[in-house]
């Protein structure tokens, strides 16, 4: 039994272990996308792991570039590639290189897209949203969720903060833009009032250090 309750703990710290390089990602091995409900977290990891590691491969991603074809329909090779135009070819290489090891490769099967990187992001973004149904009534859904937001029972100051910010930054994704203002007024409704004198106390602070 001493065993077996060995192997089941070592086991699963190593399970962990994985589940952690593929969120994270590793030094040479990009955070992976193993489920499309993971796109808004894996989104932001993935743009800084490239970011960091040549910005000039991220920008495959920010303009549109298609490898040219020979006769035959077949990509050209680096070979083939006029030399003013190897550095472009190079970017575009790598950073597909990059979307293969980090999409899993059911989700990139179903991604519709032309080839090209810029094509790729933007596929996945869209699959994120959503047909333009499905994104009216989840951003109809997220609209209605930011009217009647306000603390719930037995809540700290810190878990409301965080999950409005989740609300805010949901919204912000689908493209719903409100000034900051309003962002920030709905916020200050949703607090109790016995909580006002620990908001002025906080200000006080952040005056007082800033």
């Amino acid at each position: 039994m001493e065993n077996l309750s060995a192997f089941v703990s070592q086991h699963s710290a190593l399970l962990q272990n994985i589940n952690l390089k593929n969120e994270m990602g590793t030094s040479n091995k990009p955070p992976k996308l193993l489920r499309m409900e993971d796109y808004p977290s894996w989104n932001d990891k993935f743009e800084t792991y490239v970011q960091a590691l040549n910005y000039e491969t991220w920008t495959a991603v920010e303009e549109e570039y298609i490898i040219p074809k020979d006769e035959n329909g077949s990509n050209y090779r680096l070979s083939q590639i006029a030399d003013n135009d190897k550095n472009q070819f190079l970017r575009e290489k790598k950073m597909l290189n990059l979307f293969q090891q980090a999409i899993k490769a059911e989700i990139f099967q179903l991604l519709k897209h032309n080839g090209s990187c810029y094509s790729i992001w933007q596929a996945l973004l869209n699959k994120d949203r959503g047909n333009p149904d499905m994104r009216k009534s989840k951003m109809a859904l997220l609209k209605k969720e930011l009217d009647i937001f306000t603390v719930v029972k037995g809540e700290t100051f810190e878990q409301l903060v965080e999950r409005y910010c989740h609300l805010v930054n949901e919204m912000k994704r689908l493209g719903i833009d409100k000034p900051d203002y309003e962002y920030i007024g709905k916020l200050d409704d949703a607090l109790p009032e016995e909580w006002n004198t620990f908001i002025m106390i906080q200000q006080s602070n952040h005056v007082a250090y800033a």
